[in-house]
């Protein structure tokens, strides 16, 4: 079971055994990666980062994530060789997409992410997805 710092909190989840929700932020941009991972640390969740593709193919080889947030455009491999390479584990992530290019949205769609994004992000409304998302990879 994987639950939000909130639930844990509020003791809605008494008695239950539940581990927080691990998230990827894979972005090359670094004030925009510590943006996002402060906003989604103070929602509670436990975030990983990496500014590469190369960085998060290994971070997704080496961890287990609930979720991984990733942009598009990186350098080396793209968000969606990232998302690609995330279905292939045994517990795959759920993977959001997000980007300033709508342009991408097409690339984004052929693999099939739970959600795309456009930039700039709306943390809160990221928060809400990326909490969806890990509903979703647990069930």
């Amino acid at each position: 079971m994987v639950a939000t710092l909130s639930e844990l909190e509020s003791n809605d989840m008494k008695g239950e055994c539940v581990r927080p929700i691990r998230v990827l932020v894979v972005e090359d941009d670094a004030d925009m990666r510590e943006s996002i991972r402060e906003a989604l640390t103070l929602g509670g969740f436990v975030v990983a980062e990496a500014a590469s593709g190369v960085a998060a193919i290994e971070r997704i080889g080496a961890e287990e994530f609930d979720v991984v947030v990733t942009d598009i455009r990186l350098p080396g491999p793209s968000g969606t060789d990232v998302a690609r390479t995330a279905r292939t584990c045994s517990h795959p992530p759920t993977v959001i997409l997000i980007t300033a290019f709508p342009e991408w949205y097409d690339a984004a769609e052929a693999v099939q992410p739970f959600a795309v994004l456009r930039k700039p992000l709306n943390l809160f409304t990221l928060g809400s997805v990326v909490e969806e998302a890990a509903l979703e990879s647990r069930s």
